[in-house]
């Protein structure tokens, strides 16, 4: 099954340029998306005309589809070739830059950041702060050591100099 994913209604700067929307084809089959359409609320529609590999990601963007994301909010649907609704999406409000991501996919999201978020990320405050408490910890054992023994090694670098 094809679903969306994410969808990026008001990104930063020029909305006609940075706006995509994102579906996923979680499945262990290729979907062939021909005649299936992408409508917005206002009814403005975009047809599919790909193939969805299994487990692959397809981002649209705005200057393909066509379709304007409403900042102030807007709901989309996915309809198969026969005009069944597959999947749909909603969002009220979306700041500069807001991701909307799918319900189905918020928990899974989150494990996935939580997996990857660098210390780098932490440190700078960047959007992938959510963590685990678990993986949180390490971190701070890691700089807590990492502080300790740069100390130490001046220290040792110190003496040294002083013989």
């Amino acid at each position: 099954m094809v679903y969306f994913k994410e969808i990026l209604p008001n990104p930063a700067g020029d909305d006609t340029s940075g706006e995509w929307i994102k579906l996923v084809n979680p499945g262990e089959e290729d979907i062939n998306l021909s005649g299936w359409v992408i409508k917005d609320a206002g009814g403005k529609a975009y047809s599919l005309t790909t193939l969805a590999p299994k487990n692959t990601e397809i981002v649209l963007p705005r200057s393909l589809t066509g379709i304007a994301l409403n900042n102030n909010g807007d709901t989309l649907y996915l309809l198969s070739a026969s005009g069944e609704t597959v999947d749909s999406i909603s969002y009220t409000e979306a700041s500069d830059d807001e991701i909307i991501i799918a319900s189905r996919f918020v928990e899974s999201t989150r494990k996935e950041k939580a997996e990857t978020t660098t210390l780098e990320q932490l440190a700078l405050g960047g959007d992938d702060k959510i963590v685990s408490e678990g993986s949180f910890s390490i971190v701070m054992v890691a700089i807590v050591i990492a502080l300790a023994a740069s100390i130490l090694i001046g220290a040792i670098l110190k003496r040294s100099e002083e013989k």
